[in-house]
């Protein structure tokens, strides 16, 4: 079967993403759009330039929300990443929301009724806003969350004991912000509980997975690279009905909010959320998140 991705927000991770699906071939065919006059169209243009040098082909299209009506993915990432003060993912509140209040009904009438992927910050604030929005179901509107987080934590926790990143497993949680935790009874080097190495100096890990971005963005004034490849990834989960743990933002029930936290992702999104065997600390840390998740969407809803 034919799949087609569409990425709305042809930004700095727009087009990151756009280039990843394309030369990696994860898509029979992606929309790109976007609010700028020209300049889906300029990236489609520019994209179509390296079809000749791939082993594989993709059908590009550019501002055309009725080619989305049977869309597998959309992945969402426009805003304004240029009003965030002070590292926090909060300032963008305003005008993360006013891009889902335009888009949403676009998509809406598109008929579009496969899963969307946010990426656009205040991640899960935008996650449980476009869920209020969108006819579909929770499971079916996920963001990218604490997946990022989550990589930086295992390269961090790699590099401290010496051993390939893909021999690092476990996730971090909570808020994809300055409340996101690591659960570390979840960490394991090479099967080994992170607490059978003494010597990882566990605070500093956990601080330079929650700070990994703003050093990036301090001098480049964006971030794209790791978190486009997240957004591929997770598609690409739901393309092929992977049923793949992903630390997203998407619904608990128990704290009535989108969040961070391990959800096996398939063809219909959210396919169940893995239970965690958290200590109590880490318990009252995602506790602690919920609550403010729930106080930045109160301020999202006070805009209206």
């Amino acid at each position: 079967m034919a799949r087609t991705i569409g990425v709305i927000g042809i930004g700095h991770v727009g087009v990151t993403t756009s280039f990843n699906i394309v030369t990696k071939g994860l898509a029979d065919t992606l929309v790109m759009i976007d609010s700028k006059e020209g300049w889906a169209e300029a990236e489609r243009a520019d994209l179509k330039d390296s079809l000749g040098g791939l082993s594989t082909y993709t059908k590009l299209i550019a501002n055309d929300y009725s080619a989305l009506r049977d869309a597998d993915v959309v992945i969402f990432s426009a805003g304004d990443i240029s009003v965030i003060k002070d590292g926090d993912r909060n300032s963008e509140i305003k005008t993360t929301k006013a891009a889902i209040d335009d888009v949403a009904p676009k998509l809406a009438a598109s008929g579009f009724h496969g899963v969307l992927i946010d990426v656009s910050n205040p991640c899960d604030v935008a996650v449980s806003y476009w869920q209020e929005k969108l006819d579909l179901g929770r499971n079916q509107i996920i963001g990218t969350g604490t997946a990022l987080d989550t990589y930086r934590m295992r390269r961090a926790v790699a590099e401290a004991v010496r051993v390939n990143v893909a021999d690092v497993r476990g996730y971090n949680m909570g808020e994809h912000g300055a409340d996101q935790f690591t659960a570390w009874s979840s960490v394991r080097v090479n099967n080994k509980p992170i607490k059978d190495f003494p010597n990882v100096k566990l605070d500093e890990i956990s601080e330079a997975a929650r700070l990994g971005g703003w050093q990036i963005f301090r001098a480049k004034h964006y971030t794209s690279f790791g978190i486009a490849t997240i957004a591929c990834e997770i598609a690409l989960a739901v393309c092929n009905d992977a049923h793949r743990i992903f630390p997203c933002s998407a619904y608990d029930p128990e704290f009535d909010i989108a969040i961070g936290h391990p959800t096996t992702i398939g063809r219909t999104g959210v396919i169940d959320n893995p239970p965690m065997g958290l200590s109590g600390d880490e318990v009252d840390a995602y506790a602690h998140a919920a609550e403010t998740i729930k106080a930045n969407l109160a301020k999202l809803h006070a805009l209206s």
